[in-house]
């Protein structure tokens, strides 16, 4: 067993063992020890199927690693082995990638189906998206690597990759092999618990012709018929706030503004805490009508009006269709935006569809309610225009990956002497890069296990992928490196066609560019308690 650094926000601890049942009786082992000796600056816990990361805010690594080598991880209790419930899944056995498993398999789909049904599963891991089990017990008969390259996949699709299997609670992004389909709801934030199975329960996959539809999660209530109202959403606009962290065991993305230093700048204006929900805007911005007076202030927009606070009248239309210097921009209202807190958040998870408003985009039409302002008000002489647009070309420092030793030394060469372009196909789960095909030394098939918000994961197509605010909480491509979370912020503002070098450096230098960055927001916040009218 050891512990190794997932980024500069977690810490990851691989079992050791001679079996992957042992391997994943050690993992929730250590799990239920770290439950019972909690300490506040671990913000959630994910395990696998013989990983657990421990995860934390980058200023925190420190402690968090002193508490845990307190805890002689290295020792599994005496206690007996967590025993889950036994939960059923129906499934109709229709999937399309059923015959082509079939034929590079060398079975019938029969076979596979009979292979797939009779096996006992344990879950290993809820992650990729809210309530995916990740399902050890899969035949050997069945073992199939991924796709090359991951592609649209249906809710409620039961695919095998791997030595894995699993179900897909949402619509997402996937390359696994899809076999066939249920509609036993795997996940609801408005049920106690959200997650039907958790790590440890067993798993019977039982054969129906057809699958019963579950009933529909609750709507969230109408929103206030005063507020902001929307007239054009621009090309992408939704509402968040600096994430949903603590639910990363439930396979729930922290989600949150992709570029959480705007967003506290355009909060910090009005007047707000950093944590107020605000709109996020990408490549354009929206036309809004105040329905009441406001205090506002946008951010990322390359115009004198950008970076300040502005007093808003009843009935006043702002239009920020105009161009902007960032991929991204927010603004902010005094009060906030005052849409449902859903698991202790009032972000939108887009891939989820819940919280913010209606779990979607904002569209035409939408009305969003503003909380309650605070009686501190920035005057409208101050103006921020930091931080100031990077330009055609960022660096991007990185850390060494969990699969660093798997890629082939050219790949490193290319890696971190190459540029990389950002690719158009790229959204708030991952920024796609286009450059030189990076590849392993020799093919490997890797067992899924937690990300964080950087990791730097390389697809079979060679071309890396950095998971971004809405990633999913385990992942099962090769992490080559992680972005440094200094620099994520800077990757976000980055238009596609921007290129990219990646260099890599040591954790000091990490929490050095952490602690700066902090400096800076620091200095900004009491510049701008300064300017009180």
């Amino acid at each position: 067993m050891g512990l190794h650094s997932l980024g500069d926000t977690a810490w990851l601890f691989k079992a050791g063992g001679t079996s992957p049942e042992s391997k994943l009786e050690l993992v929730l082992r250590l799990r239920r020890l770290l439950e019972l000796h909690p300490i506040p600056e671990i913000i959630d816990t994910v395990s696998s199927f013989d990983t657990i990361a421990v995860h934390f805010h980058p200023a925190d690594g420190r402690k968090v690693l002193d508490h845990l080598t307190s805890l002689h991880l290295d020792e599994a209790d005496d206690r007996p082995p967590f025993k889950g419930r036994t939960v059923c899944i129906p499934v109709a056995y229709d999937g399309p990638d059923l015959p082509a498993l079939a034929d590079a398999l060398k079975l019938t789909a029969r076979e596979i189906v009979e292979l797939h049904r009779n096996a006992e599963y344990t879950v290993a891991a809820i992650g990729f998206s809210p309530g995916f089990p990740y399902l050890h017990g899969l035949p050997p008969q069945l073992h199939l690597p991924r796709l090359s390259s991951p592609r649209k996949v249906a809710a409620g699709s039961v695919a095998v990759a791997g030595g894995q299997a699993g179900i897909y609670p949402f619509a997402s992004q996937g390359g696994w092999h899809v076999i066939g389909r249920t509609n036993l709801k795997l996940f609801d934030p408005h049920r106690e618990p959200p997650a039907l199975l958790q790590a440890g329960d067993k798993v019977h996959f039982l054969e129906a012709e057809t699958v019963e539809e579950t009933e529909p999660s609750p709507t969230q209530p109408a929103a206030l018929p005063v507020g902001i109202q929307i007239i054009d959403p621009g090309a992408l606009s939704s509402i968040q706030d600096h994430g949903r962290w603590g639910c990363q065991h439930l396979g729930v993305s922290p989600g949150g503004a992709v570029d959480p230093v705007l967003a506290s700048i355009a909060n910090r204006l009005v007047g707000n805490p950093d944590e107020a929900a605000v709109i996020e805007c990408t490549m354009s911005g929206p036309v809004l009508r105040f329905d009441v007076n406001a205090r506002a202030a946008w951010v990322g927009w390359a115009d004198e009006t950008s970076g300040k606070p502005h007093t808003i009248k009843a009935g006043e239309r702002i239009d920020l269709r105009r161009r902007m210097c960032h991929l991204r921009g927010y603004i902010a209202v005094a009060g906030g935006i005052e849409v449902p807190d859903v698991l202790g958040s009032r972000a939108t998870d887009l891939r989820a569809v819940f919280g913010g408003h209606h779990g979607r985009s904002l569209r035409a039409g939408d009305i969003l309610p503003i909380g309650t302002a605070s009686t501190a008000l920035i005057s409208e002489k101050w103006h921020v225009s930091w931080p100031h647009p990077d330009g055609r070309f960022i660096e991007l420092r990185y850390l060494r990956g969990m699969q660093t030793d798997w890629f082939s030394e050219e790949a490193h060469c290319l890696f971190s002497g190459n540029f990389y372009e950002i690719s158009p196909i790229s959204d708030r789960t991952g920024t796609r890069f286009k450059g030189d095909k990076l590849e392993l030394k020799e093919p490997r098939e890797m067992v899924s296990q937690p990300v964080v918000c950087g990791s730097v994961q390389v697809p079979p197509d060679g071309q890396p992928i950095v998971l971004m605010s809405e990633r999913q909480t385990v992942g099962g491509y090769p992490q080559i490196g992680h972005i440094i979370s200094a620099d994520m912020p800077k990757l976000a503002r980055a238009w596609p066609g921007t290129k990219v070098r990646f260099r890599e450096v040591d954790l000091d230098e990490a929490r050095q560019a952490w602690n700066e960055l902090q400096r800076d927001l620091g200095l900004l916040h009491a510049g701008l308690m300064m300017k009180l009218t």
